[in-house]
């Protein structure tokens, strides 16, 4: 098969592309600077999703895209920001959805990154795709947005497949690697007593769930998360023992962290970032045949 991958570039995307070169497939790459592949396999192609344009050779031959694109939610959000998160994300869509819609092309299938940040927080709830939940934060609003410009991709005859994205494990980048920078200073902050549910997973299976539902030809909304999720204490626990230096935690009040967010009134970052508790369930993705090859924190590498 033919990939195109937009935000390719990411931690992610580069995972995927990396499995997919290993699996004989060919990939094309959006990117908005000019880049030089390596391989005959890797083709880059220019984009500008905030200016809707975009190489249109970038389908030549492509049967499957998959959709990363989107700006990082990790920062803070004051209004410009919080512009930036969606607009990216809807633009991005958008753009690709223009170019299939005007030019003639062999693609079947979208396969979109979400997250779980749809979800709300709860301690007790577990979260299935068909669970029912009402939007009530900023977080998933983006989300909900996010996810039904994909679906638009239906009135071109296309399958669509919806990854709800967690946690993304990965020591080049991401929140595990945040941990262990922690760690090595000896030093981390708790934030209401660290019981938070931390529904995540290795960057290995993430890319491998892509590739699985590229040739299967899955459809759907598909929850991207290990069986095993953990509290926040878990995590850090998982962090120390590895790495072998232990954590002074310095175990805030809710209130003494918040004061901040509130005065930056940014108050939602807090409750959909920091504070983030979800527990979400993968049995969907799994009674179709997916096999995890990182079950719980004790396979990680």
């Amino acid at each position: 098969m033919k990939f195109l991958i937009s935000g390719g570039t990411g931690l992610i995307g580069r995972q995927i592309t990396k499995l997919l070169i290993n699996n004989g497939h060919q990939i094309n790459i959006l990117s908005r600077k000019s880049k030089i592949s390596k391989t005959l396999n890797i083709k880059y192609y220019l984009w500008d999703p905030k200016s809707k344009k975009i190489d249109e050779r970038c389908l030549d031959d492509v049967e499957v895209i998959i959709n990363l694109a989107g700006s990082s939610v990790f920062s803070l959000w004051i209004p410009s920001v919080k512009r930036k998160i969606i607009n990216s994300r809807l633009n991005s869509l958008s753009t690709i959805y223009e170019l299939l819609n005007n030019k003639k092309h062999k693609v079947k299938h979208l396969i979109s990154a979400s997250a779980i940040g749809i979800y709300p927080n709860h301690q007790t709830i577990s979260y299935s795709e068909s669970s029912d939940f009402k939007i009530k934060s900023y977080l998933a609003d983006v989300v909900q947005k996010w996810e039904t410009k994909a679906n638009d991709f239906k009135k071109l005859k296309l399958k669509v497949s919806i990854l709800r994205i967690g946690l993304v494990l990965s020591k080049n980048g991401g929140i595990l690697e945040k941990l262990i920078q922690f760690n090595k200073l000896r030093i981390v902050n708790t934030i209401g007593g660290g019981n938070q549910w931390q529904s995540w997973i290795n960057i290995d299976d993430l890319a491998n769930m892509f590739y699985f539902i590229a040739k299967n030809k899955y459809e759907g909304i598909f929850n991207a998360v290990s069986p095993n999720p953990v509290s926040f204490n878990k995590l850090q626990d998982f962090v120390s023992i590895r790495y072998k230096k232990p954590f002074i935690n310095f175990n805030l009040s809710k209130y003494l962290f918040t004061l901040p967010f509130k005065i930056l009134n940014i108050l939602d970052f807090y409750y959909d970032m920091i504070a983030s508790n979800k527990k979400v369930s993968s049995n969907k993705i799994q009674k179709l045949g997916f096999k995890f090859v990182y079950k719980s924190l004790e396979n990680l590498k």
